[in-house]
């Protein structure tokens, strides 16, 4: 279950990174577009999906 763990925080880090880009990119432009706001949903669920994946293999 040690594979489920570690692709959990794959997942994590995916997702924190597309949801930073997302902000950055809009402070840059002054406003979010439509490709910004999917990014972030896309990214929190994949976020919130790898932190429950990382918590199952814990356990």
């Amino acid at each position: 279950m040690k594979s489920f763990f570690y692709i959990g925080l794959g997942m994590q880090l995916f997702g924190l990174t597309a949801v930073g880009l997302c902000f950055f990119t809009g402070i840059q432009n002054g406003d979010y577009g439509r490709l910004e706001l999917a990014q972030l949903v896309i990214g929190s669920f994949v976020f919130y999906a790898g932190n429950y994946i990382k918590g199952r293999a814990q356990n």
